[in-house]
């Protein structure tokens, strides 16, 4: 009797441990903190009470390894000739807690599919009940847009709650699902969020690029380097159009040749400031998280269209950017040279469809990224590494039941 009653208060806490993970993004409504908290708690909670056969700290496949472990290298190099240590090793280390998180919850879930099943279900539930929550607010406050052109409330937080949305049936190839969208539109029009239209935008563009090159059947590597050439040809010059030059007299001169309606006043002279600023620590940057405590960073711009704005107020808003001026060539490079070694593995064993969601949900998150939140913005940085486990763990889940 009473071990009958022991299990069914682990088996209820077990429950528990599901809903906040799956609620998580619910909290996120309420504060970043929270969201942090119901995840981890809930992934911990998950782990200890139903423990999985082994904790692992590198991945199954060598190449992987290599890249993840030369990764680390460079990045730790980079940490240690930070202009504020402390900053950079904080963040490094939630990184690669994020990395070993999102790796131990794919092989659990491997072992206990059950557990992903409930998760995913719960999952779905909090995100239409997200999008619904923040749809009413906006349309409740709509004299506010009227006021200022938009809704700031859950502004940054549709970053993240978009591509939730737009993967639902991934998880569950269900037509209902799509009715969520209703909600969205409005949600991101009021809201003038623009970094999600660009994740879809970018999402859309590299699935387009992946489906047109594997239609071609000659050629296919030589077609898609070709096209990969041509892109970073148009972003090279591009950026020769930023600010490069930073006295006063220069500032007030500057003609912006980027239209300002495509890229605004203030992004242009972070990112040419921040362009300059790399080329005095190119192999290993400032130090993570440290670009708004270099030199000359929190001096006004004063140029007629920037107001009383800073050259660098938090961060460039720019991921690209930004682990370029804080990595430098060495640590950037690494680390997409790993990322890409994940989703490549993860590529391999997916069929179509599933393609189309992985090279979308990237080019989504990496997209938005370009004019979004800091890199190490840690409720950003995890969901990338969590919903990225989900979906592999939902794609490996299917090979081994086929």
């Amino acid at each position: 009797m009473l071990q009958k009653k022991y299990f069914n208060k682990m088996h209820l806490a077990l429950k528990f441990s599901y809903i906040l993970i799956g609620f998580s993004y619910s909290f996120l409504l309420l504060n970043k903190i929270y969201f942090g908290i119901a995840l981890l708690t809930g992934i911990i909670l998950m782990m200890v009470l139903n423990p999985p056969n082994k904790i692992y700290f590198h991945f199954s496949n060598k190449k992987l390894n290599f890249f993840f472990i030369t990764f680390l290298i460079f990045l730790s190099c980079s940490t240690i000739n930070s202009i504020i240590l402390i900053r950079s090793i904080s963040v490094e280390v939630y990184l690669i807690l994020f990395i070993l998180l999102g790796l131990n919850l794919f092989f659990y879930i491997q072992k206990k599919p059950e557990a992903f099943h409930v998760i995913i279900k719960i999952l779905i539930i909090s995100t239409i009940l997200n999008i619904i929550i923040i749809c009413c607010y906006n349309l409740i406050n709509y004299e506010t847009y009227k006021t200022f052109s938009y809704i700031l409330r859950f502004k940054g937080i549709l970053n993240i709650i978009t591509i939730l949305i737009l993967i639902l049936t991934f998880f569950k190839n269900k037509t209902y699902l799509y009715l969520p969208i209703i909600f969205l539109i409005p949600s991101l029009v009021l809201s003038d969020s623009n970094a999600p239209f660009l994740g879809i935008l970018s999402g859309l563009f590299f699935y387009l690029i992946f489906f047109f090159t594997n239609k071609i059947r000659f050629f296919k590597k030589t077609v898609f380097f070709s096209l990969i050439t041509i892109l970073a040809f148009l972003s090279f010059k591009n950026l020769k159009n930023l600010p490069s030059k930073f006295d006063s007299q220069s500032i007030t001169n500057f003609e912006f040749k980027i239209p300002t309606e495509l890229i605004d006043p203030h992004r242009q002279f972070i990112w040419g400031f921040s362009l300059t600023k790399f080329k005095n620590n190119l192999l290993l940057g400032y130090g993570a998280d440290t670009s708004n405590f270099i030199n000359d960073s929190q001096k006004i711009i004063g140029h007629k269209t920037t107001g009383d704005m800073t050259f660098i107020s938090s961060h460039p808003h720019n991921f690209f950017i930004e682990i370029l001026l804080e990595i430098g060539i060495l640590g950037t490079f690494s680390f997409i040279f790993f990322i890409l070694f994940v989703n490549y593995e993860i590529f391999r064993n997916a069929n179509n469809r599933e393609k189309f969601f992985l090279i979308f949900f990237n080019g989504y998150f990496w997209g938005a990224s370009l004019v979004n939140f800091s890199f190490w913005l840690g409720w950003w940085q995890g969901s990338y590494f969590f919903i990225l486990s989900l979906i592999a763990s939902k794609i490996f889940l299917k090979n081994k039941t086929n």
